[in-house]
């Protein structure tokens, strides 16, 4: 079973690689489920009855990839629900009283899906995701019986699909929670009974609760270009006048020269959703103070930009925190807070136009102007 778990986790996770705007996920979820009411029919024993189940719990682990609004994912989940009372209509040649029973034992499925959701809306803060799955579960009926009289207790492997909702929100270390409704269903298989075997399946409807980690790298920060520096002015000689009678040299005054252009802008890009000054990002600082100090500028300006992922009001936030971030940056360079300002342009003025709701990487940036 680890095997099949792992094959299934890690191929999911590979699947297609040609979108720049992704991210690895991986977490785990908990919740409680309600099966709902089995059969185990056999025309042929005269064994009819329907179980009721007590509320039970479900946890899991799962893993997947990002591709814009599209999410896949691998998942292994465990339900498990103990039986608590019996209607017989037939007894099958069993000692069961026919009528309402008493029941023990323990329904647990532990199932191997493959899931696909989209999101399709987002509202402060929050995402709303619709999914669906397919995949295999392995159907353990643990002893059902009622008293002394047991009925069934065998295990299959079933065909499984599932249908799901979700709503996420992210927080804070690339975390991400989310809660979210689904049903799940197994189709019929052959199950062995004490009296025959009989056809079984198992159906739960259940809420959930989900803790996500994102990591992996997105498409890589652009580096600021190199800065061309202004040609050096050229001065022209006039030639000498001719000589004459009485010669005269007029000399021509040199032209001054042009103050040579400040360098820059430097750019400082940033992880999506983060405001923490990356080691490339360190080294474009370290670059704008060098040059600050050296061309004897007398104002740096750092103004912080956001992607359009995102509400404006939550944008706008997070375009102050990166150029903060930078400031404190700077003045670790040894550049007086003094001689800094900031300003943060959300995402208001982005470096590449993309619809609302696009995470673009060119557009999570900071940068930094050297002034005169």
């Amino acid at each position: 079973m680890r095997v099949l778990i792992a094959s299934l986790l890690l191929s999911t996770s590979a699947t297609a690689v040609m979108a720049d705007d992704n991210n690895f996920y991986a977490g785990f979820e908990m919740g409680g489920t309600r099966s709902d009411r089995g059969s185990v029919e056999n025309s042929l024993s005269g064994l009819s009855l329907s179980d009721k189940k007590n509320l039970g719990l479900m946890g899991g682990l799962y893993a997947g990839r990002t591709f814009g609004k599209w999410r896949l994912e691998g998942e292994y989940a465990i339900r498990t629900n103990r039986y608590h009372s019996m209607e017989v209509d037939g007894a099958g040649g069993l000692d069961l009283d026919l009528g309402h029973n008493l029941a023990g034992g323990v329904q647990k499925s532990s199932a191997i899906m493959a899931n696909a959701w989209y999101e399709f809306a987002e509202f402060s803060g929050w995402k709303a995701l619709v999914g669906a799955g397919f995949g295999f579960a392995d159907v353990e009926v643990n002893r059902l019986r009622s008293g002394q009289t047991l009925v069934m207790d065998d295990s299959r492997w079933q065909f499984a699909n599932q249908v799901m909702a979700q709503i996420l929100k992210p927080i804070d270390g690339g975390l991400e929670l989310g809660m979210g409704f689904r049903h799940f269903r197994t189709h019929d298989r052959g199950f062995q009974t004490e009296a025959r075997t009989s056809d079984y399946k198992v159906v739960n409807n259940e809420v959930f609760v989900r803790l996500s980690w994102r990591f992996g790298a997105e498409s890589a920060p652009r580096q600021a270009e190199p800065v061309r520096q202004a040609p050096e002015p050229v001065v022209r000689q006039e030639p000498a006048p001719a000589p004459v009678a009485t010669p005269q040299v007029v000399e021509e005054k040199k032209p001054e020269p042009k103050p040579v252009a400040l360098p820059g802008p430097f750019m400082v890009f940033f992880d999506f959703d983060k405001s923490d000054i990356t080691p490339d990002a360190a080294r474009i600082i370290k670059a704008a103070a060098k040059a600050f100090k050296e061309h004897k500028a007398v104002r740096i300006m750092a103004t912080g930009h956001a992607d359009r992922s995102g509400t404006e009001a939550y944008n706008q936030a997070l375009s102050e925190r990166r150029a903060a971030a930078v400031k404190a940056a700077l003045m670790a360079e040894g550049i007086e807070a003094r001689f800094i300002m900031t300003d943060a342009k959300g995402e208001s003025s982005p470096l590449v136009a993309t619809e609302d709701g696009v995470r673009e990487p060119q557009n999570r940036r900071a940068e930094i102007v050297l002034k005169r």
